[in-house]
């Protein structure tokens, strides 16, 4: 199909639906090169559409992709590059801006990623489920990279407050991976009322499948044994 003028809206929904069915069996199969080189088609589609971040959305499932591998530096390059092309779309620069504290989580690069979750938090137009979980990464990086627990424990507590099931993105896993960080940086702050109480909201949300689950339940045991030190 020829882009050559400008499209209507329901040409470009046509064209991109075409291009993303070619583009996800190429990832399906494992084909990375061969939807790398579909980039100068959807920047074609993004420059007749008026609308860069059609591009900048084919980018992102390429970071996926590499992310999903483990390739986080591959993953990064995407990212940034999509991000690049997102400034009509806030929500997806959140998602994208979060994805690359992810990948420099990753890597161990505690700053770059701090700096990045930063920015995702500071963009109020970002998926509340998404800002959740960028508190709650946070959270984890002020503990285990820096043992600021007062830091942690109040990045964490915002994290579990901002999960909602009923908006766009929950994930369930997410929000038991942040109760459960919540209760054991509690617990590694000696406030032993409080860990015991997110372990057993642990235990209540039940979901064996993403982890945690049994950890709480051992560590409520262990609990059982100590009253916290504090009057």
């Amino acid at each position: 199909m020829s882009l050559a003028t400008t499209l209507t809206r329901r040409q470009v929904d046509r064209e991109r639906k075409r291009l993303d069915q070619r583009m996800l069996a190429y990832l399906e199969a494992g084909e990375i090169r061969e939807a790398v080189r579909m980039e100068p088609e959807y920047r074609e589609l993004a420059r007749s559409a008026g609308a860069p971040e059609l591009l900048g959305y084919f980018l992102l499932d390429l970071g996926d992709w590499n992310y999903d591998k483990e390739k986080y530096q591959d993953a990064l390059k995407y990212y940034l590059a999509g991000l690049s092309e997102l400034g009509g779309d806030p929500p997806e620069q959140g998602v994208a801006s979060l994805q690359i504290a992810y990948c420099y989580s990753f890597q161990r690069r505690a700053e770059e990623a701090l700096r990045w979750l930063d920015r995702c938090l500071e963009n109020r137009d970002f998926y509340q489920n998404g800002r959740a979980a960028a508190f709650a990464e946070r959270g984890r990086l002020e503990v285990e990279r820096y043992q600021r627990y007062p830091e942690s424990i109040y990045h964490y507590l915002c994290a579990v407050d901002l999960y909602d099931s009923k908006k766009p993105f929950y994930s369930p896993e997410g929000h038991q991976g942040a109760l459960f960080g919540l209760a054991l940086t509690l617990d590694e702050a000696r406030l032993i009322t409080h860990a015991r109480s997110y372990y057993q909201k642990v235990v209540r949300m039940g979901h064996p499948e993403y982890g945690y689950l049994k950890e709480a339940e051992n560590s409520l045991q262990k609990l059982e044994k100590f009253s916290d030190p504090l009057p």
